[in-house]
């Protein structure tokens, strides 16, 4: 399951655009390292919907409910890290059905849950 990052953000600062996917990214690395955990798969993509606030990022696989966070940086990466381990170990991805770090419920933006073919 990679975690997306939105590689444009912050979309609104001319001079910031697209570093919050490279700073977050090193910073990942370095929490795995520091864990000896396996590094966690990033997707950056154009655009996660959550603008105009920035630092956005989203848990998303097959047969899961999306969840998005906004207003991060860097020095999120532990708690990002932590909410990713613990949206691949959940069988739906649905908010409840894991624990959302503490530095993360409130900037929990999106739920998104998928439509099931019948």
């Amino acid at each position: 399951m990679p975690l997306l990052v939105c590689q444009t953000c912050p979309r609104y600062d001319a001079r910031a655009t697209g570093r919050f996917g490279p700073q977050l990214a090193d910073a990942l690395a370095k929490v795995a390292e520091r864990r000896a955990e396996q590094l966690i798969a990033i997707r950056n993509v154009q655009c996660l919907g959550g603008c105009p606030q920035e630092g956005v990022v989203a848990m998303d696989a097959p047969g899961k409910t999306r969840v998005r966070f906004a207003g991060l940086d860097e020095t999120d990466a532990e708690a990002i890290h932590a909410a990713a381990v613990a949206y691949g170990a959940s069988a739906t991805g649905t908010p409840g059905d894991w624990e959302i770090p503490e530095p993360l419920v409130d900037r929990l933006s999106s739920t998104t849950f998928k439509r099931c073919s019948r």
